[in-house]
């Protein structure tokens, strides 16, 4: 990659915040009356972790509670019971034998997105588990702005895990990715068994933008899939409008399949442009054509709490 598209770590001082930062960028404020200049992956400081405290209850029921803001979500883990009953926390009437308290993941980095109104935005996830790596709870979002170079925590919200859309923990978003050029960037990621082999796989967004900031425009977006069996890769274009602002993926099973599928959200400063891809002949595939994905007459985005949008619902 070019020397001047090289990222630096700029520490700000001031607030204990670390930002990626390109050469000669400016900080970032979010929609304040202030311009947004330079969006970046933020990473934080301890005294910004959100902490969490998570308790088994009887009757087969975990106890989430925020401990910066002291809300509580209780939530029904009967579906791992077995696993219970042979790990001795539960009692075949479903009586606790042993108080047990699950962990949760630390927060250390804000992804930036744009919300449903626009605004620039940064995001936060941390899974919540159980009794082990492998019993997950479920998933807290963070919803942040980066103002005066100050992190400021705008919501919290903690819901069972749809855990193949958390990001790959293996490959940096924003990192080069190396496909013949060197302004090719990646620009989301997720871990999910999109094959349907029963492995999780490596799902890239990458596209080329003429910097390391996030929030400038990124073209030639392609679908990247590296088969978690084989380590096999395969790419796809996102059709003939390939372009945005912090484009972002989302997993859901868009075709009733029962193999999750990949959907692309393009922000343009006209409206959000989509795209849609399965899994078929070993190579990731069209669900949709894109002009009739993106014909609201014939099928409508739908967002989650944040704004950001997560699976296109056919119009009947």
């Amino acid at each position: 990659m070019k020397k001047g598209l090289k990222t630096l770590a700029a520490i700000l001082c001031s607030s204990g915040l670390l930002i990626a930062s390109g050469l000669g960028a400016d900080p970032v404020y979010a929609n304040t009356g202030k311009t947004q200049t330079y969006a970046s992956m933020v990473l934080l400081q301890s005294q910004h972790n959100i902490p969490f405290s998570i308790q088994f209850l009887d009757g087969f029921k975990v106890k989430v509670t925020n401990n910066r803001t002291n809300a509580v979500n209780t939530f029904d883990v009967s579906a791992n019971q077995s696993e219970y009953f042979r790990l001795g926390v539960y009692q075949g009437n479903g009586k606790l034998q042993n108080a047990t308290t699950g962990f949760a993941q630390k927060l250390v980095q804000l992804v930036p997105f744009t919300d449903g109104n626009g605004n620039l935005r940064w995001k936060g996830q941390q899974t919540l588990w159980g009794v082990n790596g492998e019993d997950r709870i479920a998933v807290a979002t963070s919803v942040w702005n980066i103002v005066n170079n100050q992190p400021q925590l705008l919501g919290v919200t903690v819901q069972p895990g749809n855990f193949d859309n958390l990001p790959s923990s293996d490959i940096e978003i924003n990192s080069g990715f190396s496909m013949g050029r060197d302004i090719t960037f990646v620009l989301d990621t997720k871990y999910a068994d999109v094959t349907g082999d029963g492995v999780k796989d490596q799902i890239l967004l990458v596209g080329d933008k003429m910097g390391s900031a996030m929030n400038i425009p990124a073209e030639n977006l392609r679908i990247v899939v590296r088969e978690g069996k084989n380590n096999q890769q395969s790419f796809i274009s996102v059709g003939e409008r390939d372009s945005g602002v912090l484009p972002k993926l989302s997993i859901s099973d868009a075709n009733l399949d029962q193999i999750p599928d990949i959907l692309v959200t393009m922000p343009t400063s006209t409206g959000r442009v989509y795209s849609q891809f399965t899994w078929k002949d070993n190579h990731p595939a069209v669900v949709v054509e894109q002009q009739r994905l993106n014909d609201r007459s014939l099928f409508q985005p739908v967002n989650d709490g944040n704004g950001e949008t997560i699976s296109m619902k056919a119009i009947k």
